[in-house]
């Protein structure tokens, strides 16, 4: 995939997110995340790849049935160090900013989750 295309798919996904996981709705969700996923496993650069792990991982938490937002906050804000490193490296070079905007986004919106969840 070009850079331009990538760029682009994140400044998408960054407009996605930009509202909220919540309002966002996990029906939008999964195609994204399956995108991304697949994107990121084809890549073949380790870093990405254990994103794409991540990812599935988000998708099975998804699950209506068993749906547990404390465990999708957490995985949100594993996914943010992850991309947030990945930003940084080699690999995300030429969309570094976007990255990293994009992990600071999943890391914030995994640590409101988790929030919303735990109040009593």
């Amino acid at each position: 995939m070009a850079e331009n295309d990538i760029g682009g798919a994140l400044d998408l996904t960054v407009a996605s997110l930009g509202e909220g996981v919540v309002r966002l709705g996990v029906s939008a969700a999964l195609p994204e995340i399956s995108a991304w996923q697949e994107r990121l496993a084809a890549s073949g650069d380790p870093g990405l790849s254990a994103v794409a792990e991540t990812l599935s991982e988000l998708k099975a938490q998804l699950d209506p049935d068993g749906f547990d937002p404390v465990s999708v906050g957490a995985l949100l804000m594993s996914l943010g160090d992850q991309v947030e490193r990945v930003a940084g490296a080699e690999v995300g070079e030429q969309v570094g900013r976007k990255l990293s905007q994009l992990g600071v986004l999943l890391g914030k919106e995994g640590d409101a989750l988790t929030d919303r969840a735990t109040r009593v």
